[in-house]
């Protein structure tokens, strides 16, 4: 919901007359609200992996055949999304993103 607001907030900005920069205009009204929604998200993606390998043990709980088989596949699947969302993504982009001065440079633009 922040990122929505964010968003209406960056869309109402007056590109024309620019009465204050677009830099003060993020850190003074989204920035913290940008990070708070990152953090969220953040932390969301892990507990849904968790919750998604818990669910593979819930569903497949009266399968008597397959029960531990299937179970234990959805659980790996969970697992090893999780491990790879923490080995590649969050360690590459968590702190770059959470940085109030990340900037991207491009060294051919005038």
């Amino acid at each position: 919901l922040n990122a929505t607001y964010i968003l209406m907030a960056i869309l109402r900005y007056d590109c024309v007359k620019r009465e204050t920069p677009f830099t003060d205009f993020w850190r003074k009204r989204c920035e913290s609200d940008w990070q708070l929604a990152l953090r969220a998200f953040g932390l969301g993606v892990p507990l849904f992996l968790c919750v998604l390998a818990q669910i593979g043990w819930v569903v497949f709980w009266n399968h008597e055949s397959a029960r531990y088989y299937a179970s234990a596949l959805v659980t790996t699947i969970a697992l090893v999304t999780l491990m790879l969302w923490f080995a590649h993504t969050d360690r590459k982009w968590g702190n770059f993103l959470m940085s109030p001065e990340a900037k991207l440079h491009n060294p051919n633009a005038a």
